[in-house]
């Protein structure tokens, strides 16, 4: 079992504290007593098998989802959702694209034309949202995020049904928003692609399995051993006081 090297976050500002959390439904424990930190600059990659629990512990931390046990402190930053594809906008909504990015930005034209520079879409402005394609859609909802000020940027798997170089677009997008100084949340079972974007991974399969820099997560080695468990221990990093 590897253990992560401890991330240097003790001087980045705390943005959210998950302390404990848990969310069972009926009999089922989905996510077990989970606990991390998000600190303001990181880009988080949230990895782990099909049923671990990487939605619900995302719903979870924005309030989308009640949980069972456990507490989430979140102080000012706005936070931007971006689902997965489905379960966004119906794709036949007639609107324009500006329409759409307007209505993160209270409805302010400049501001929303801002926002899809930032994402290099402002040539599409006026086309109907449902004329785009998958990929072109995903850097809407990024730039309807962007619009409303958002500090941190939570993705759940934001690359399903796109095409592979749509999928290098957008994750170049990505990059370029976390330069920027955007922090990012990104669930993806893309665990390859995760290891080279990323500053942080976390893996779980209804608990946490890794915590730590994505160059000592080795993914050949340890990734079935992961995923056939559920409770195992990992040093957890800890900066200051709580999970900070």
């Amino acid at each position: 079992m590897p253990t992560s090297e401890p991330l240097s976050l003790a001087n980045k500002e705390l943005l959210i504290d998950v302390d404990s959390l848990s969310v069972r439904f009926g009999a089922e424990t989905v996510i077990d007593r989970i606990s991390f930190c998000i600190h303001k600059g990181e880009f988080i990659g949230l990895i782990g098998p099909n049923g671990a629990g990487k939605t619900t512990l995302l719903k979870s931390v924005l309030g989308l989802l009640q949980p069972t046990s456990g507490k989430v402190k979140k102080g000012s930053a706005t936070i931007g959702y971006i689902p997965q594809r489905g379960a966004q906008y119906n794709a036949l909504v007639p609107i324009s694209v500006l329409e759409v990015v307007r209505l993160g930005a209270g409805g302010s034209k400049e501001t929303a034309m801002r926002a899809l520079q930032d994402v290099h879409m402002a040539s599409v402005a006026h086309k109907r949202f449902n004329e785009l394609s998958g990929g072109q859609q995903q850097r809407i909802f990024i730039a309807k995020a962007l619009a409303g000020n958002t500090d941190i940027l939570m993705l759940d798997e934001p690359a399903t049904g796109i095409d592979e170089r749509s999928q290098a677009e957008f994750y170049a997008l990505l990059q370029s928003l976390h330069q920027k100084g955007i922090t990012i949340v990104m669930v993806s079972h893309e665990v390859d692609t995760v290891l080279t974007l990323v500053t942080r991974v976390i893996c779980i399969n209804h608990a946490i399995l890794y915590d730590g820099r994505p160059q000592h997560f080795e993914a050949d080695e340890y990734m079935p051993s992961y995923y056939k468990a559920r409770h195992l221990k990992l040093h957890h990093h800890h900066q200051g006081a709580g999970h900070a």
